[in-house]
């Protein structure tokens, strides 16, 4: 009988111990990634596991010591151990936090105008499809296949194209959303690696292209601003950045009374600003704007615009204008380069491409842009066909079956196009 009642106290102790174990894991592992900078330190794992320890080993020896009592004072001895790891992990949580590099956003920083902001040498993106049980590679869409620009502080780097070009491709490229097939990017002429780093992030932004979709409707204004200040630059006292917050709404032209509303309560144009004060947040250098303003009226487009030609202005900013709007580009943009099925056919300055387009691509979009003519109403030029997939583009020009113009010869269909320098500064890729 005293037998069998020590061989059941042995089996409660033992399994009151290995609990205790997972508690004590458990506790430490959530009490060292809980709050908003624990992600800014790189060797989490390592912190946990320091701490975790000093439990462990305390546990051991209770257990050593009490053993078939170890069950009886269980509730005390995992309230012991908890604290041995729990002020382990604390002393070393704050000790990481002191060696975060991050700094305070006091005011927004002003870029040197014209140094060199971002290069793009070749960039190809494929997205390979997938066929069967084994998942075996079939083809590959072509998104973008090898393109080269530049841009530097204080200039706008306007994309057009079709819908279906790879605009937006780019885009995601930039900010390491998608894994590049080949090519290379360069920011500060730093080649950016294939593992995005985090210190980009704060670099460079993009503002969306349908504000409802990209703002959290559960979260206020000043949070949903505050929220890349806290996770980025490591700022969490409450009254510091409701003082960066109410800076960068007025820098976007919003009042101290928004602060504290849902995203619902905010017309088109003033959720736009609101993504934009989100992006300027974390005090970028390069900011990507994906068609930002194709789903607000004229008037509101207007107001928008005319606040990132302030900002960047001011602060000079390198922007990077996703657009199908070619009256948009036209005011906004220094350089443009037009797109058509994930290569360019057409660089220059915007005053080049507007007043002396050459290749027929070029000239077929300027053709068909829509007038307000009360005396003409009809569309004047449409583009003939449609854009080929970019899973089988044509041999050849990839314009060579919708191209019109009277230079096209079966040449085109076969040869692929050269880079041809028209005046300085303004390139087309064309056969001829």
């Amino acid at each position: 009988m005293i037998y069998q009642m020590n061989n059941n106290e042995t089996v409660a102790s033992v399994f009151m111990f290995s609990l205790s174990i997972i508690i004590i894991i458990g506790v430490i592992i959530f009490f060292v990634y809980w709050g908003d900078k624990i992600q800014l330190i790189r060797r989490k794992k390592w912190l946990a596991l320091i701490s975790i320890i000093p439990g462990i080993i305390a546990s051991i020896i209770f257990f050593l010591n009490q053993f078939t009592e170890y069950y009886t004072n269980f509730a005390l001895n995992i309230i012991l151990t908890l604290a041995f790891s729990i002020i382990l992990a604390f002393i070393l949580k704050q000790i990481a936090f002191n060696t975060i590099p991050y700094h305070e956003i006091r005011e927004l920083s002003v870029l040197e105008k014209g140094t060199n902001l971002l290069l793009v040498k070749n960039l190809v993106v494929h997205y390979p499809l997938y066929k069967g049980l084994i998942k075996r590679q079939v083809g590959a869409v072509r998104a973008v296949n090898g393109i080269t620009f530049d841009i530097k502080t204080g200039e706008t780097f306007g994309l057009v194209g079709e819908s279906g070009c790879g605009k937006t491709t780019v885009a995601k490229a930039l900010l390491g959303l998608i894994e590049k097939t080949d090519g290379e990017i360069q920011f500060h002429q730093k080649v950016i690696p294939q593992k995005y780093p985090s210190y980009l992030r704060q670099k460079i932004q993009i503002v969306f292209q349908d504000p409802d979709a990209s703002l959290n409707p559960r979260m206020k204004v000043i949070d949903i601003i505050a929220e890349p200040i806290k996770n980025l630059m490591g700022i969490t006292k409450k009254d510091e950045i409701r003082k960066i917050v109410m800076k960068l709404m007025e820098e976007v032209s919003l009042k101290r009374e928004h602060l504290d509303r849902y995203p619902h309560e905010f017309s088109g144009g003033q959720k736009q600003r609101i993504v934009i004060a989100r992006a300027l947040s974390c005090n970028p250098e390069l900011i990507i704007l994906d068609e930002p303003t194709s789903a607000l009226d004229v008037s509101v487009q207007a107001q928008i615009l005319n606040l990132l030609k302030h900002l960047q202005r001011t602060y000079r900013y390198g922007f990077l204008f996703i657009t199908h709007n070619l009256a948009v580009v036209n005011h906004i943009a220094d350089r443009v380069g037009v797109m058509y099925l994930g290569k360019f056919v057409e660089i220059g300055d915007t005053n080049q491409i507007f007043e002396s387009p050459t290749h027929p691509y070029t000239k077929a979009l300027l053709a068909s842009r829509t007038e307000i003519d009360p005396d003409n109403q009809e569309i004047s030029y449409v583009i003939e066909g449609e854009v080929p997939s970019p899973l089988f583009p044509p041999l050849g020009c990839s314009f060579n079956p919708r191209c019109s113009s009277d230079a096209k010869t079966s040449d085109c269909e076969i040869n692929f196009p050269n880079k041809v320098e028209v005046e300085k500064g303004h390139f087309i890729w064309c056969v001829k």
